[in-house]
């Protein structure tokens, strides 16, 4: 993946159901905010997104601190929202194996 690409690394799902993903993730390029569009990916084959135009509806840090943005080096429980194929992630199993990106668009 491009390193100017701001993206966020998932560590864990934490809710996954048709059109909404809660995960816990940290910012390992640029500033990713709240509304804007992600592509879901791994990031060993970065032209094969798994879920597209997702957008950012929800961003908290730890404590239930609701934020605007994750920035280089933060943690945060992110909801995306969108098209979302439930079988196709959970197929994927551990997502810190399968190193999956948020990568805004």
């Amino acid at each position: 993946m491009e390193s100017g690409e701001p993206q966020l690394q998932l560590y864990e799902i934490v809710n996954l159901q048709h059109g909404s993903l809660t995960c816990t993730v940290r910012c390992v390029a640029g500033t990713v905010r709240l509304g804007e569009t992600v592509d879901l990916r791994p990031a060993t084959q970065p032209d094969r997104p798994i879920a597209q135009s997702l957008t950012v509806s929800a961003i908290e840090y730890a404590g239930d601190i609701p934020m605007t943005f994750v920035d280089l080096g933060r943690t945060a429980e992110v909801k995306v929202t969108g098209k979302l194929d439930v079988a196709a992630i959970r197929a994927l199993g551990d997502v810190t194996a399968a190193d999956l990106r948020l990568v805004v668009r």
